[in-house]
């Protein structure tokens, strides 16, 4: 409460005060009847400042703009660095990283300045220029806590937790921190380990306003993560070829320890213009972050098929993953059963798949992913499917704007005739590009994607371009019930297990327990 009092006591000090809203009004008449640039320049700071002193952060932002434009050469450094700074916190962040560049370019000494440059850079989502400088100002004090704490929540919201949380774990060392306990709280919680996180959060006690803020909405983000939740969904799907699919699945998941338990449900009717046919799959798996970097997750269940002889397959998945450089790496092996189209569930066809998979981030952009997998089929084929994606995040916060391309190269030993869809040497080309949009109790993604696909079937050559989407539209009824409706559809080949054009609708309820 003293450095609040402080900080109003130097604003009331060193700000011209404006008491009443028709001073304002006088100040804005006065604008008007003015065209000296140094005059309009301080009258709009006035303005600004009075706004300020009402904790109108969003309302002071166009003034400091204009007074700046007019005359930012009869402003001292301090003044511009406060404005820049009330910028930034009315979320008009390209303006304010702008005027602390230029005064950073002036004085590149400053490290004050240079710190809330680099927390202004985090902020707007150029987190690798915000490393750099939070880098700057290390390099003449290594020990700045702030540089380091915008430095580790740059890495942590880039998704590096692990050069992340030892930063936070030095800074508790030295003394006990409200931000940087809650980076490293939520560093914890996005890693997947969530005792650690809830551990953590015990140590996070509020001195101000904005701390019960930050506590409020990281109690809301594990909570999420943490407790148990029910997820219930229906999907029609219908394809080219006169395929109908009905599928309804319940699933449940919650925590036991660091171990993340969930339980899957799913009944499928599957139709065509010969059978009418109908599997059920029940699994179990349960996941846990063993290390801060290394994962492991084992599944099993049981899928029946019901035709005209019921018969029951037993499925299983185990998996490892390690966070490596930037990015994850893994390995997985799996046995499990098609239940895409009647004519698979009819056939009863399993297989089983070896996967390895990576992904990188090279840049707070720029990113990499890569699979390959073996798959054995029951009908006495195989499969290697190999798959490359570089993608580029143009916008980092709301809404998420990301591009990118897809390679994907697959071989079949041959064509088994069984239903599913099984080329030769196909080969595609896709480019992509993702929007996620968030604005209240809404929230919806949107994938378009297009391209060009090659490939051998049964002696003949295919090549042709091709297209589709994905979307989703959310609603979150509660902060613990959200609503969903997904589509989507297209003419790429390996979109679907049959190769065929199609096209999906679902709804999802999900509701998240205390």
């Amino acid at each position: 409460m003293l450095r609040i009092l402080i900080f109003l006591f130097i604003l009331l000090g060193n700000f011209y005060t404006v008491s009443a809203a028709d001073d304002i009004e006088m100040l804005k008449k006065a604008i008007q009847t003015t065209t000296n640039k140094t005059e309009l320049g301080l009258l709009h700071k006035k303005i600004g400042d009075y706004y300020v002193l009402q904790g109108d952060f969003k309302k002071a932002a166009d003034p400091y703009i204009n007074a700046l434009s007019f005359s930012r050469g009869s402003f001292p450094a301090e003044e511009r660095t406060k404005m820049a700074v009330y910028l930034s916190w009315a979320g008009r962040l390209k303006e304010a990283i702008e005027e602390l560049k230029l005064i950073t370019s002036e004085d590149p000494s400053n490290l004050k300045v240079r710190i809330h440059l680099a927390r202004s850079l985090s902020w707007s989502g150029r987190l690798g220029k915000a490393i750099e400088e939070a880098e700057k100002v290390l390099k003449e004090s290594p020990e700045n806590k702030d540089a380091l704490i915008i430095k580790a929540n740059a890495l942590n919201w880039g998704g590096d937790f692990k050069t992340a949380i030892p930063i936070y774990k030095k800074l508790l060392e030295q003394e006990e921190d409200f931000d940087a306990r809650l980076g490293l709280t939520y560093a914890l919680l996005s890693s997947g380990n969530k005792k650690g996180a809830q551990e953590s959060s015990r140590f996070l006690h509020p001195k101000y306003a904005y701390q019960e803020n930050e506590l409020k909405r990281l109690i809301e983000a594990m909570g999420r993560a943490t407790r148990p939740n029910l997820d219930i969904r229906y999907s029609y799907y219908k394809d080219s070829d006169d395929n109908q699919l009905n599928r309804y699945s319940i699933g449940y998941g919650f925590w036991a320890g660091n171990w993340k338990l969930d339980f899957d449900y799913s009944h499928t009717g599957a139709q065509d213009n010969w059978r009418d046919t109908r599997a059920e799959d029940l699994f179990f798996k349960a996941y846990s972050k063993v290390t801060e970097s290394f994962g492991i997750e084992g599944g099993l269940g049981l899928i029946q098929f019901a035709n005209n002889k019921t018969t029951n397959f037993l499925t299983w998945n185990i998996k490892a993953d390690v966070n490596i450089l930037n990015g994850t790496a893994g390995v997985s092996l799996a046995r499990n059963a098609f239940t895409d189209i009647a004519q698979l569930i009819e056939n009863k066809i399993r297989f089983t798949d070896a996967s390895l998979y990576i992904s990188q981030k090279l840049t707070d952009k720029l990113s990499l992913s890569g699979s390959y997998s073996y798959r054995d089929y029951s009908d006495n084929n195989s499969a290697n499917d190999f798959q490359f994606s570089p993608s580029y995040t143009f916008y980092i916060k709301n809404p998420v704007i990301k591009s990118g391309y897809r390679f994907r190269y697959l071989n079949f030993n041959r064509q088994s005739g069984s239903g599913y869809f099984d080329p030769n040497d196909f080969i595609s080309h896709q480019i992509f590009t993702s929007l996620y949009f968030e604005k209240e109790k809404f929230y919806s993604y949107m994938e378009p994607y297009g391209g060009y696909q090659s490939f051998n079937r049964y002696g003949v050559s295919n090549n042709d371009f091709f297209g589709g989407a994905y979307g989703t539209l959310g609603y979150k009824i509660t902060k613990n019930v959200l609503f969903e409706l997904n589509a989507e559809g297209g003419n790429y080949a390996l979109e679907t297990a049959t190769g065929y054009n199609y096209y999906l609708v679902g709804l999802r309820l999900a509701a998240f327990f205390k």
